[in-house]
């Protein structure tokens, strides 16, 4: 039977055609021994070699029938399986295909494969699309807090402050003593609530998109997140940057991944892991930037499904340039974060 399957794949023949050719070479080998036997004189056994042969033939072309539609559905079976592990979320997986497979299998998978790429481009397309949206619009909202909000806040302040001195230079006679001190007292708080409110607003801005990163870049950036982070978090982080990695600048788009991936990293850090530190390095390889976060917190299970969207932010940006994300972590022995991007073409 392999002979003949072997026979029928050289000749390209449709399913169809493979089942009509093999029954009616079935047919055309029956109908041939039929004619030896009744050619003979076999008279004295003749019902018993008759109902052994129509048995015999049935079930040869049963077994020959289903070994040729197993073996080409068998294709259809493997492209069923990559069906379902791109349902449960493996979108990475493909159909295997051979580029000299002409079979309707075949053919159907190699469209399955490239059906599958050009969805994964287009959605990574819109991907970066968003992404870039959304860094805009937080550069558009951080800068109208810092120009539009500050400035309101900082006349505010300046009210108060004359307002404080109007009340002051009042003469004595002309409101009690109680009174007087009252709203001393009144526009010193509202002068505070005023000055909290702007360095608030000021720090939102900043954590929106940080101006350092469009002006001076990803190093001077990272040093803000780090001694933000200490600010915020108490969280002390030691920042390791190849000497190499000083003087580079990279594109905007590799510089807001990177450093996307370190602030979602270490706040991760700051509100999960109950670290007592963590270290962010930078190293500018030959070929690629390795960004790599460490901490010595509680660590987690990776095998646990996790409701946040941290990580998939993270996976996502770095495989829009082409980059690649790992986690490495164990419950108690902390999490080692790594983003490997390529060097971009010059």
């Amino acid at each position: 039977m392999r002979i003949i399957w072997e026979w029928l794949r050289r000749w390209q023949l449709s399913l169809f055609e493979k089942v009509i050719l093999t029954n009616s070479l079935l047919l055309l080998a029956e109908a041939v021994t039929a004619l030896w036997v009744t050619s003979h004189a076999l008279e004295a056994h003749h019902f018993l070699i008759d109902t052994t042969f129509l048995v015999a033939a049935t079930l040869l072309s049963i077994a020959i029938n289903a070994f040729l539609l197993r073996a080409s559905f068998r294709p259809l079976f493997r492209l069923l399986g990559v069906i379902r592990q791109i349902s449960a979320g493996k979108t990475e997986a493909r159909a295997e295909s051979a580029p000299a497979d002409s079979s309707e299998v075949g053919q159907l998978a190699a469209a399955f494969n490239t059906m599958l790429d050009r969805l994964e481009e287009l959605r990574r397309q819109q991907s970066a699309l968003i992404l870039q949206a959304r860094e805009e619009e937080l550069r558009r909202v951080s800068r109208e807090l810092h120009d539009e909000s500050s400035q309101n806040l900082t006349a505010v302040l300046v009210y108060c402050e004359i307002l404080l001195r109007t009340v002051e230079s009042l003469p004595a006679e002309s409101m009690t003593s109680e009174t007087r001190r009252q709203l001393i007292a009144s526009c010193q708080q509202l002068s505070e609530l005023a000055q909290q409110t702007l360095d608030a607003v000021r720090q939102l801005s900043q954590r929106l998109r940080p101006p350092v990163l469009d002006d001076l870049g990803l190093v001077a950036a990272l040093r803000w997140l780090v001694e933000d982070c200490h600010r915020r978090f108490c969280l002390p982080v030691e920042l390791t940057i190849e000497e190499q990695a000083l003087w580079q600048r990279l594109p905007p788009p590799y510089e807001t991944t990177l450093f996307r991936i370190a602030q979602e990293a270490l706040t991760n850090v700051a509100r999960h892991a109950r670290a007592s530190r963590a270290q962010l390095s930078l190293q500018l390889a030959s070929s690629a930037i390795h960004l790599s976060i460490r901490d010595n917190g509680l660590g987690y299970d990776p095998g646990q499904p996790s409701n946040g969207l941290g990580l998939v932010s993270m996976r996502e940006r770095a495989a829009l340039l082409g980059g690649r994300l790992s986690i490495d972590a164990r419950p108690g022995q902390g999490t080692h974060v790594e983003a490997i991007l390529p060097l971009p073409v010059s």
